[in-house]
């Protein structure tokens, strides 16, 4: 077997389980499908506003952020309530750690679209 065809092979399965991932995320959690609505809106507004290319790097790079912080915040509480079924203090700071992650890069997200589209608003 050529390592042209294993590499293809670890590239078919390896994008196949960040897609089954995403499906999980999608169909099992609430936040995500609401960052995934507010990037619906925010990538409507981008058109109906006519942003630059530089506008939508950066809309596109906060999206993939936020949705991407709140899928390992949703990875590691799995993770922990898997190996720590009962509730237990230090499990409790990481998991409110985490989620403060996600806080963070919500409002930065927030302030970026203020950013842009404030001014487009009001002129």
């Amino acid at each position: 077997m050529s390592s042209d065809y294993r590499e293809k092979n670890k590239f078919h399965f390896g994008l196949r389980y960040a897609l089954n991932g995403l499906k999980i995320a999608i169909l099992s959690e609430r936040n995500i499908v609401i960052h995934f609505i507010a990037a619906t809106i925010v990538l409507i507004a981008g058109v109906l506003y006519s942003i630059s290319v530089i506008e939508w790097a950066i809309l596109f790079l906060t999206i993939g952020a936020v949705i991407s912080m709140e899928m390992m915040n949703t990875a590691l509480e799995r993770a922990l309530d898997y190996l720590e079924p009962e509730h237990q203090p230090q499990i409790g700071v990481a998991k409110d750690i985490s989620a403060g992650a996600v806080f963070v890069t919500a409002i930065v997200a927030i302030i970026i679209a203020c950013l842009i589209f404030a001014p487009k608003i009001l002129s």
